[in-house]
């Protein structure tokens, strides 16, 4: 075996690794509050149809982890500014007749427009994962120009209150007796040259296209879980971490899907559904930090129920979909990795812009 070989190779002793806890139950309280209000607030009122929109709009709670409160509400201002839009795109892409031909492509352009942004501001967490899983997703179901107004009313809602969330723990901390400075710090800033910028975006563009196309071609119904499955392995750096990261994602969605399995046979609808959801969210904002294949095995599910509250789909196709997209999306990402090391090896400049 090579030392390329090697490098590459995921061990186990990776994938089983537990980080420390590092605050992590705040930001999953933080994420699961953003998420929960509008959701309850769309069941209150009968409009459940427009979860998808809402907890898009919410996954602006995520960015900025541990940041201090003013630089996260600043961040996060951009990063809301990013799901809205990519929102608004994907809304207008439902309404077309053509949009199955045009959602890989769209998704495609956005991840390279959308991993540019990401690199200048440099948000946490990096990468264009949560907006073309936001574009591609909404853009997949079929809409109507009313619903699609109110999807845009209902997002922006949820990133306001997201970044009420993200923000009011200033006023608390400063409330708190003995509480004499904010221990969150805040990274150095420093965009990438403008050279690797395209090709880290290049990059992206290319590993959701093939990924997105693959299922797609073959008429398989959820071509944006390849992409995004591509896109969150392809988003850390180095040819090692890449592999390691799609190992995680594929066995934690395959574990996840026996969980997914168990919790829709007994049906969840309604607000039993939403509470899952919630829960799912923060167990895995959780464990995303510490061991992404248990983050997984919450998300996958979350995933599935989430469908459920839109447009049902069989239990068995759902699953098999989930799955045979997951191993597209993975193995585009690992073959790409792989390729990327052998060419520019392991401190290639794709690599050095994203660490």
């Amino acid at each position: 075996m090579t030392g390329a070989a090697r490098r590459l190779t995921p061990l186990w002793r990776d994938l089983l690794e537990l980080r420390p806890h590092d605050r992590d139950h705040w930001a999953a309280l933080r994420v699961g509050l953003a998420i929960a209000v509008p959701l309850v607030v769309l069941w209150a009122v009968g409009r459940t149809d427009l979860a998808m929109f809402a907890v898009f709009a919410a996954f602006t709670a995520v960015y900025g982890r541990n940041f201090p409160h003013l630089s996260r509400l600043r961040l996060q201002l951009v990063a809301g500014g990013a799901q809205l839009l990519s929102i608004a795109v994907g809304g207008a892409v439902a309404l077309s007749p053509n949009r199955t031909l045009l959602i890989v492509p769209v998704a495609a352009l956005w991840a390279f427009g959308s991993s540019l942004l990401a690199d200048r501001v440099r948000w946490a967490p990096p990468g264009p994962l949560f907006q073309v899983f936001a574009i591609a997703a909404i853009a997949s179901s079929q809409s109507t120009p009313t619903r699609y107004g109110q999807g845009l009313v209902v997002a922006v809602a949820s990133i306001a209150f997201a970044l009420l969330v993200g923000y009011i723990g200033r006023l608390l901390w400063r409330s708190a007796p003995g509480r004499l400075h904010n221990p969150y710090t805040k990274p150095i800033v420093i965009p990438p040259p403008v050279h690797g910028a395209l090709a880290h975006a290049t990059m992206f563009a290319i590993g959701a296209f093939v990924a997105g196309a693959i299922p797609a071609l073959i008429g398989i119904g959820h071509p944006y879980w390849a992409m995004v499955s591509a896109i969150a392995a392809l988003g850390v750096p180095g040819g090692y971490n890449r592999v390691l990261r799609a190992t995680h994602r594929f066995v934690g969605t395959m574990i996840g899907l026996a969980l997914g399995a168990l919790l829709l046979s007994f049906h969840p609808a309604g607000l039993m559904a939403i509470a899952l959801i919630i829960v799912l969210q923060a167990a895995a904002e959780l464990f995303v930090v510490r061991n992404y294949s248990l983050a997984l095995i919450m998300l996958t599910p979350l995933v599935l129920v989430m469908g459920e509250l839109g447009a049902p789909v069989p239990l068995g196709s759902l699953i098999w979909q989930r799955g045979v997209e997951t191993f597209i999306g993975v193995a585009v990402a690992i073959v790409m990795a792989i390729f990327m090391a052998r060419k520019h090896g392991s401190r290639s400049g794709l690599d050095s812009i994203s660490s």
